[in-house]
């Protein structure tokens, strides 16, 4: 049999060391999902549907560090990876959408061909870095390349290649793919003696690491700064884990609380590593200054000082120059300790009342959730209530690439990423979520059956949209179009095939959390938040909307 295009891109995804991909089947891919199944390098994950499918890849490439991949239809199966490739980007996640596409002999020519997308490419631009559709089969390799290089390079992004579906059958010639050195993001020597002058004068400094220090893996070498500095570490959501949270120096993500920000008002320097300082909803921690002096560190030139002005920039591979700090920083230079004393009672005072705001339940089912999690198991969030006032901030991550949640702020992602970290990771994983968003894509617990995933899926019910129902009434004092009903999520993820049982008290969700503990494959847990104590909810600044009753 000839090697054919697929054949070159079932190749490639094995040089990659793609273990995993997720996809549908259509009669626009079908020979890439033949030729990965003769090669046997990698396992195809079926999943139920496309966005979903992305979703599912970003948790895998967020969990494991690896690329993550779908594969899917021309037309009407790539417009639904939009979504998931819209959240990876936002997310700097490397996902890699392969799609079919319609011949060559009849793309462009608008004759109706069945799922013809002649503006798929401009389409998957808006969300990746890089798109490449080839027209000729020499070109196949050469594209695929192109995008991996890009993805690659830099700050992580998702990209997509189409593939018309004449050039997978098309006899191809095999290729090599190589991944780049990132050589241009080594620091500058005079920048890291810049920065290193700068931490030597400074006596109450403070570090803030996001997201890009996990991307670097540099989690040692943040901690091996952050006790030379003898200095309070707080992380973003998305770079939690890169210092244990019940370690002395870890205040957690609490750069945006109010007594946070107060104290460490003093500080005289910040090193923020790998953040975006990403601005929230109505504008809010724009004006959050970082106090002191600002050093910047960050793969991408663009993020530099764009929020906030930094005294010092260093565009760079946040391993590369943590590395190259901590060795030109040979002795110990402790921080003040009464600064420092300011910063830990701010931090135990913060947590504990927001630990009281949780009410008696909930922080109970928080503390049985990671008595019973190791300490590598990976905890997911969607954008729910329980994440916000629970999830993001009170619950213990101990290590990188365990802490996952939509960067984007949407809702429903959370349970497609927890399926693609368990896979990438084959440890437990929970996810928490919402009963709406879980309805985003309540079918792939048919996936999660199917590969018996190890996966606990904890749908906190509050028949509707609980936050937006918080908001509704805070702004309008009124609600509409929040309540959804309640569903029987247990008998829906029995239909499918996971075990699954509804829970109306902290014992009960104690007894049904080790139960789906022992369980080898995937476990659904109803909480019935009607029968627990409320919490109080508070996820963003209160806003008055005047309103013309005259309208």
């Amino acid at each position: 049999m000839s090697y054919t295009g697929a054949d070159l891109i079932a190749d490639a995804l094995a040089q990659l060391g793609v273990e995993h991909v997720f996809g549908i089947v259509s009669i626009h891919n079908m020979p890439i999902m033949d030729a990965i199944n003769r090669l046997g390098r990698t396992k195809i994950i079926d999943v139920r549907h496309e966005q979903a499918g992305t979703h599912a890849a970003d948790g895998y490439a967020r969990a494991s560090g690896k690329l993550g991949v779908m594969i899917a239809s021309t037309g009407p199966g790539t417009s639904n990876t939009v979504t998931g490739l819209y959240e990876a980007q936002y997310g700097s996640s490397r996902v890699l959408v392969i799609t079919g596409q319609a011949e060559t002999a009849f793309y462009g020519k608008g004759l109706s061909y069945v799922h013809e997308a002649e503006n798929q490419v401009p389409m998957l631009a808006s969300v990746c870095r890089r798109v490449e559709s080839p027209r000729h089969i020499s070109q196949l390799g050469g594209a695929l390349q192109a995008v991996i290089s890009d993805m690659y390079t830099g700050r992580a992004a998702p990209g997509a290649l189409e593939i018309p579906i004449d050039l997978q059958y098309a006899e191809a010639e095999a290729v090599s793919i190589e991944l780049p050195d990132n050589a241009d993001f080594m620091p500058a020597g005079r920048d890291i003696d810049r920065a290193v002058e700068m931490l030597k004068g400074a006596s109450r400094r403070v570090i803030v690491a996001g997201g890009g220090v996990v991307a670097a893996g540099a989690s040692d070498e943040l901690m091996a700064l952050a006790q030379k500095l003898d200095c309070p570490v707080l992380t973003t959501v998305d770079g939690r884990g890169v210092i244990a949270e019940d370690h002395e120096l870890c205040v957690g993500n609490y750069y945006n609380s109010a007594g946070i920000y107060n104290a460490i008002q003093g500080a005289d320097l910040t090193l923020a590593v790998g953040t975006k300082f990403a601005v929230g909803v109505d504008g809010q921690f724009q004006a959050q200054t970082p106090p002191g002096e600002l050093v910047q560190i960050d793969i991408d030139g663009n993020m530099i000082g764009r929020t906030h002005t930094a005294a010092l920039g260093i565009m760079a591979d946040a391993k590369a120059a943590l590395t190259a700090i901590n060795a030109s920083l040979d002795d110990t230079q402790a921080n003040d300790g009464q600064f420092n004393q300011v910063v830990w009672e701010a931090r135990d005072g913060v947590r504990k009342a927001m630990r009281d705001r949780l009410g008696p339940d909930w922080p109970q089912v928080m503390d049985v959730i990671r008595q019973r999690l190791p300490r590598d198991g990976v905890f997911v969030r969607d954008q729910t209530i329980s994440a916000y006032n629970c999830g993001n901030q009170q619950f213990p991550i101990y290590q990188p690439r365990t802490s996952i949640n939509p960067t984007s702020g949407a809702i429903g992602p959370g349970f497609p990423m927890s399926v693609g970290a368990a896979i990438a990771t084959n440890r437990k994983t929970v996810v928490i979520h919402g009963d709406g968003g879980f309805m985003f894509h309540a079918t792939e617990l048919a996936t999660a059956a199917q590969y018996q995933v190890p996966l606990i899926v904890c749908v906190f019910n509050d028949s509707g949209y609980g936050v937006l129902r918080w908001l509704q009434d805070t702004r309008f004092g009124r609600i509409n179009e929040t309540d959804l009903g309640k569903v029987a999520f247990a008998q829906m993820a029995q239909s499918m095939g996971v075990p699954a049982q509804r829970v109306k008290s902290v014992a009960e969700f104690e007894s049904a959390l080790d139960t789906a503990m022992a369980a080898e494959g995937p476990y659904l847990i109803d909480v019935d938040m009607e029968h627990f104590a409320p919490m109080e909810i508070s996820v963003m600044p209160k806003k008055k909307v005047e309103v013309d009753v005259r309208a």
